[in-house]
């Protein structure tokens, strides 16, 4: 059995002996053999002419000891007392020796040392051919960076070969060793593998496993090998037992094969490949299949199944594939693959589709290209909808963008003069495998219009009850259903003239021209053209101070900015007929500011829900007050300036003329933008006010932290439904506290993760914590293993508890974990 252990480069280390003998450190080693064989080689008198020892030179090899004897008959040398010899770039250190000049062999004995620039041999007895550099070791060790064998009796076969009987291998730099393995013989190329017949893994001195045969790697290559065990434990998987398979296919390619028993759920086939093209470009493949026989069970999957088939395993599977190419054209292909077999994979395997939580998976493949002025970009989405009741629904229902054609003309001016040009020239096809529209039906529910797809319960919660079945007639009603599907095609240049009216004062007029064609596929009015002019008139002020050292040139310094700022943008002229597709409101009604997102909400409204945000018309008369604060600091790394921004603070608010007399909510909410980076304290926050809601909605990060990487960071998420001229709903409000710290020392890494649910009172769960997750690593003595722990609960779903052991054989310390490992384990 090949298990490969570790993949990364060694680093040399020191020891005292056997697995509890080593030797001193590499560099006192190097020292003193350069200094013995240049003082030996060059001086006039050695070091040791002071003692009167005794020099000689036989075949080639530079001895010393502090008594020699020559057997002229037997043609021997005997040497004894702190014996040293230095030949072809090894140094031999013995307390006695015997040289046999006619065969080339020395007998070594007591404290016996044998050094060169890669390995250290130590034994009690070495009978060496120095000729052919091979030979025996009685009782003695092997160490090659931080790899040693020791061993009763060690062959040396070649330049790199060992034989080893009773053997033991470690790459720990403690005494005891963290981990060993102990065999009755172990073959061994330093540079290559060791092969051990009954392996016998320990923990210090304590046999934990026994196997038959065993590979490990010698080398710091990529290597092809069985990696450590995994094991999990979860409530519906049961208890989980995986074996990794690293296959190193080439130099720039590589892959992991997985084999996953689940006890509960069966066996699991995992597989990812790595690839990378250039420096700059590169790509995975990721893949899973299993025949689960868990989910069979699963309330959620029974309850839209037809009775045959309840309980039944259903094969269930993903894949994910990113790529990123920089092409030798200049061009850059991008391609982001995402799909499962059913809804609730991501649920139950987060870790591997990387998207649990979100509405849709995204699909994406695009090529572009920019040079100094131009871009140019084809590009398709693909996406699944993931907001079924039903695990196994059907897409029918997506919009996807297949494809999307944009070029785009950068801000160019026009000869000579001051005037500035942009151009952006967009088409997109909005399509799906269902009906072009939906078939829609409205009900009022406490007074509020709510629209939703027709249903044979007509229920807008029609998806929760799997007796419910959409309703499509094959009709189109303008008045109501919704279209879907079609073609845009969007033009829109922009003039600018930027004005510099005095220091610190800046004008810019911009003039654009839009021109939006619609061509939809319904029978009813399938084409609409849109077209306007907008103006806009931006001014603003800059009052800036530099504070620090302002004599010293390599002085740290910070600037300090103030940036007001007014925006007036207006619609002169506006050319678009009614259309069903805008919804049956006045467009001139149309309360949308370039701030507003679209939510569920608009589905209900006048205006209806149209492709995305660039069908909307927004900021129609309006004015924009903002002022910025910012922090610049100016510092030196050697003799090259660094300028980090460490403060920013923005304040924004519109006023809406165009909505004088139809509403008396004018103005929008107050918006704050807070993103501090220090070396300790860092925030990025972004709060809404809505003053006629009297309601905030928040996102709000605070992190503390050391050089150390130690961490502690509270978040807050708090979200209102808002609609204008409606009172809020406190109640369907979500305000999530995230807790996250980090902690760090010599031999313990830990780090972890709750969500507390301050709205958990109207949560269908009802609880108070929606999902938590840490992460234990414990680093033993020795540099050269890691056991991580893992125990997790994730949103909606059981606990999970894994385990695994990483072996580390370059003598270095491992990384601690970046906050953001948290995220994979159900975080959203």
């Amino acid at each position: 059995m090949d298990f490969n252990l570790d993949k990364r480069p060694r680093a040399p280390y020191n020891s005292s002996g056997g697995l509890g003998r080593r030797t001193g450190l590499v560099l006192h080693r190097w020292i003193f053999f350069f200094s013995f064989l240049a003082v030996s080689l060059f001086a006039d008198t050695p070091l040791w002419a002071a003692e009167a020892a005794p020099t000689a030179k036989i075949h080639g090899m530079l001895i010393n000891a502090e008594s020699m004897f020559g057997d002229n008959e037997k043609d021997t040398a005997e040497l004894e007392g702190k014996v040293q010899i230095v030949f072809q770039g090894q140094h031999l250190k013995a307390d006695k020796a015997r040289v046999y000049r006619r065969s080339r062999q020395v007998e070594l004995y007591g404290n016996v040392e044998i050094m060169d620039a890669k390995n250290t041999i130590v034994g009690d007895q070495v009978f060496l051919d120095y000729e052919n550099n091979t030979g025996v070791i009685y009782n003695g060790y092997v160490q090659s960076g931080s790899v040693m064998f020791a061993g009763t009796l060690l062959q040396k076969t070649g330049e790199s070969e060992y034989i080893v009987n009773t053997a033991d291998y470690t790459a720990c730099t403690n005494c005891p060793a963290s981990w060993s393995f102990s065999g009755t013989t172990v073959r061994a190329e330093l540079g290559g593998y060791a092969y051990i017949k009954n392996a016998v893994l320990r923990f210090g001195h304590v046999p934990v496993f026994w196997l038959p045969y065993l590979i490990v790697p010698l080398k710091s290559d990529r290597q092809s090998g069985l990696l450590t065990p995994n094991f999990e434990v979860s409530e519906t998987g049961g208890f989980a037992f995986s074996i990794p398979y690293f296959w190193a296919i080439s130099r720039s390619s590589d892959a992991t094969i997985e084999a996953k028993d689940y006890a509960k759920r069966g066996l699991k086939a995992l597989f990812e490949y790595r690839y990378v093209l250039n420096e700059n470009s590169n790509g995975s493949l990721s893949a899973a299949s299993i025949f689960d026989k868990a989910f069979a069970d699963d309330p959620r999957l029974n309850t839209y199944r037809p009775a045959g088939e309840r309980n039944d395993p259903i094969d269930r599977w993903f894949t994910r594939y990113n790529h990123y190419y920089e092409m030798p054209d200049g061009g850059v292909h991008r391609a982001q693959i995402n799909l499962a077999s059913d809804l609730q994979y991501p649920k139950d395997f987060p870790e591997e589709t990387l998207n649990f939580g979100d509405s849709a998976m995204e699909n994406r493949v695009s090529y572009t290209k920019n040079n100094q002025d131009q871009h140019y970009s084809v590009d398709s989405s693909y996406y699944v909808n993931m907001l079924h009741g039903n695990p196994l629904a059907g897409n029918e229902d997506a919009v996807h963008r297949l494809p999307e054609l944009r070029f785009a003309q950068a801000q160019k001016n026009i000869g000579d003069t001051n005037l500035i040009y942009s151009l952006d020239l967009t088409y997109t096809n909005f399509a799906r495998s269902g009906n072009a529209y939906d078939d829609m039906e409205e009900v009022i529910i406490d007074g509020a219009k709510v629209r939703f797809p027709k249903n044979t319960c007509h229920s807008p919660k029609w998806e929760d009850d799997p007796n419910c079945k959409r309703i499509y007639d094959g009709t189109y009603d303008p008045s109501i259903d919704q279209i879907r599907t079609g073609q845009r095609l969007d033009f829109r240049p922009t003039l600018y003239y930027p004005i510099k009216m005095g220091e610190g004062l800046d004008l810019l007029p911009k003039l654009s021209y839009r021109e939006t064609h619609y061509n939809f596929n319904v029978e009813e009015n399938p084409y609409l053209v849109r077209r306007y002019l907008r103006t806009e008139l931006s001014t603003r002020m800059n009052f800036s101070r530099i504070y620090g050292d302002t004599v010293s040139s390599k002085a740290t310094r910070y600037k300090h900015e103030i940036v007001p700022e007014i925006t007036y943008s207006r619609l002169p002229w506006f050319s678009q007929e009614n259309h069903p597709f805008f919804g049956t409101g006045n467009l001139s009604d149309a309360p949308y500011s370039s701030r507003d997102g679209i939510s569920d909400l608009d589905i209900g409204s006048d205006f209806g829900v149209q492709f995305d945000y660039n069908d909307r018309v927004y900021d129609r008369n309006l004015v924009t007050v903002s002022l910025l604060n910012k922090v610049t600091e100016k510092r030196w790394v050697g003799d090259r300036p660094e300028y980090r921004q460490i403060g920013y603070l923005k304040l924004a608010q519109s006023y809406d003329a165009s909505q004088e007399g139809r509403s008396t909510e004018n103005w929008s909410d107050l918006t704050a933008t807070l993103d501090m980076r220090l070396d300790h304290f860092q925030t990025y926050s972004i709060f809404n006010y809505f003053p006629y809601q009297n309601v905030t909605n928040a996102s709000s990060r605070v992190r503390l932290l050391n050089d150390k990487g130690q961490f502690f960071q509270v978040q807050l998420t708090r979200q209102y439904k808002i609609t204008p001229g409606q009172p809020v709903d406190t109640s369907t409000r979500q305000e999530d506290y995230t807790f996250s710290a980090g902690f760090i020392s010599r031999y313990i890494n830990l780090m972890g993760k709750f969500v507390y649910d301050a709205n958990w009172a109207e949560a269908e769960n009802g609880k108070q914590i929606k999902s938590w997750a840490y992460i234990a690593q414990y680093k033993p003595p020795g540099d050269c293993m890691l056991i991580t722990f893992i125990h997790e609960q994730v949103v909606g779903s059981d606990t999970r508890f894994k385990l695994n052991f990483e072996f580390n054989f370059d003598g270095t310390p491992k990384p601690p974990l970046p906050p953001e490992a948290l995220d994979a384990y159900g975080f959203y």
